[in-house]
């Protein structure tokens, strides 16, 4: 089973609108497909930026009772791991470290994010990127596209 870890922007998208494609990717890991890795901090951001005021104003549906529920219901689905080391350093963006130290520390295959900083790091020039693709060989940060794709093709072989 492949193991996975979500940046905070695909629950994020999931919350607002389940039909898109990262809702297809919370069904792969719901279908016991792949096993979802998720920590404290991913969870806490996923509240804070819910609870964000731009985003409140846009969706006035939203409730803390509706954000807990969400926030419960992601981690049934997922591996929770608390606490997570520390193995990379990110200056382009500080943030995105929870999200490459777990993956690494959960040993998994891919982290499935929109955010163009962790994309980056499959194909930059920088340090950083090289970095981190010759430290973490065997993980890859893949957009929701490229992710379900990887893993249909897996399931039908």
């Amino acid at each position: 089973m492949v193991r996975v870890v979500f940046d905070t922007n695909i629950f994020i998208q999931y919350f607002l609108n389940p039909g898109g494609l990262a809702g297809h990717c919370l069904k792969i890991v719901k279908d016991k497909k792949a096993r979802l890795f998720i920590s404290n901090a991913i969870l806490n951001e996923i509240i804070s930026v819910l609870l964000r005021p731009d985003v409140l104003s846009r969706f006035p549906d939203l409730t803390d009772l509706s954000i807990d529920a969400f926030v419960n219901d992601v981690a049934s689905i997922s591996n929770l791991v608390n606490p997570v080391p520390k193995n990379f350093t990110f200056e382009r963006d500080p943030k995105d470290e929870m999200v490459v130290d777990l993956a690494v520390h959960s040993d998994a295959k891919y982290i499935v994010s929109r955010d163009n900083d962790l994309l980056d790091l499959m194909t930059g020039y920088t340090d950083e990127c090289k970095d981190f693709r010759r430290r973490f060989r065997g993980l890859k940060v893949v957009t929701p596209t490229e992710f379900l794709a990887t893993v249909e093709e897996a399931i039908s072989t």
